[in-house]
């Protein structure tokens, strides 16, 4: 059924319909079934079509993150562009090296999936480290030490120790965010990088042999299922990291 719908949709089928409709009613009524037949036909051949029935075995979009910071926005939006790219190639292969691609611009997708998440939590990040005041926080610290020094009651000097290790754990915490919102960015980076590599891969595979072509493609579908492994493992390590901070 969906596939059915994505084919009746397509821009140029639709243009046909309503050519049809309209040359049927003022031209002559003989163009209507005609016209009528020629959109059948190009429903049926669109049901063919290996990028209308990739995209109709593709599970429904997950919404994404509206992202507001201008340097995680500038990152996803080349993702992105390289993404298309490279699901444009595939589709313009046709043929046999369709289906060999299609399955590499599925994987892509979900890597900018994967990365509109990762650069979500950046902009997190990125604003929990705005709102946090550091010299304040090391003035509190250095205020604390001289309360400790000038204080004898065993139970108020405990008190403000622990006091004490709280602040010092926040401004680790920060460190420490600090590094994963570099990390974020380089990951970002790696994925573009990445994804620029596959579409010119595909790019070249259109001239390549079948024996060629197959070989190769199974290399770049393993090497962006390795890409996605590692992002999966930094996206467990820095969900611990902002959960601990504080920042979510």
């Amino acid at each position: 059924m969906k596939l059915t719908l994505l084919a009746a949709r397509q821009p140029l089928a639709i243009i046909v319909l309503v050519v049809a409709i309209i040359a049927g009613l003022t031209v002559a009524i003989w163009l209507l079934p005609l016209g009528l037949l020629a959109y059948a036909l190009m429903v049926f051949f669109g049901m063919r079509d290996p990028v209308l029935i990739d995209a109709a075995r593709r599970p429904p979009p997950t919404p994404r993150p509206r992202l507001t910071s201008p340097t995680f926005r500038a990152q996803i939006e080349a993702i992105e562009r390289t993404h298309q790219e490279i699901t444009r190639s595939a589709a313009q292969s046709g043929g046999p090296l369709a289906r060999l691609l299609l399955p590499i611009a599925e994987q892509g997708r979900e890597l900018v999936e994967e990365a509109y998440i990762l650069a979500d939590k950046g902009q997190i990040i990125e604003r929990y480290l705005a709102s946090v005041d550091r010299r304040k926080l090391e003035q509190e610290v250095a205020a604390i030490d001289r309360q400790i020094q000038s204080t004898r009651d065993p139970y108020t000097r405990s008190q403000l120790e622990e006091t004490r290790q709280a602040r010092l754990e926040k401004i680790q915490n920060v460190r420490d965010l600090d590094t994963y919102i570099g990390r974020i960015s380089a990951q970002l980076q790696n994925i573009s990088a990445s994804l620029d590599n596959v579409l010119a891969e595909t790019v070249r595979l259109r001239t390549a042999d079948a024996a060629s072509a197959n070989s190769t493609t199974s290399q770049v579908a393993r090497r962006l299922a390795d890409l996605k492994s590692d992002m999966d493992a930094f996206q467990a390590v820095l969900d611990t990291a902002l959960a601990r901070s504080g920042a979510m």
